[in-house]
């Protein structure tokens, strides 16, 4: 991601430019999650296999992390412990973009965990007169 150089919005702020593609680690995961997968359908006696990369764009098929991460240092990190900004209290943050990293299982009870988490934070810092 990159601001533009050249083109703005009505208010004169630099538009943002997303350039997002596979890189070789993907597709050797792509290559090596089709070859496994085949390897135990024809061990539990599967026939007839057709492996298929559809080729979809990045972000269609997986759950993208690491956007706004969390972190105890507000110059390295953009989220505290309660997925609250550091510097925008009343912004939290839930989704994939609070984690650096995910494995390749599906993290949405993760991200529902969290979600509670901050919302239940979130209502003590109100009854708190924090927010």
């Amino acid at each position: 991601m990159r601001l533009s150089e050249d083109q703005k919005d009505e208010w004169g702020v630099p538009l943002l430019i997303t350039s997002v593609d596979y890189d070789d680690n993907d597709n050797k995961m792509v290559k090596d999650f089709l070859e496994q997968s085949r390897e135990m359908m024809e061990a539990v006696g599967c026939t007839n296999i057709t492996e298929h990369d559809s080729m979809q764009a990045p972000g269609l098929d997986i759950h993208e992390m690491g956007g706004v991460r969390m972190g105890h240092d507000p110059d390295t990190s953009l989220l505290n412990e309660w997925n609250q900004m550091h510097h925008c209290k009343n912004v939290f943050v839930t989704d994939g973009a609070c984690m650096t990293t995910t494995g390749n299982q599906n993290p949405s009870l993760f991200f529902m965990a969290i979600t509670a988490r901050a919302a239940n934070y979130a209502a003590q810092q109100v009854k708190n007169g924090n927010l």
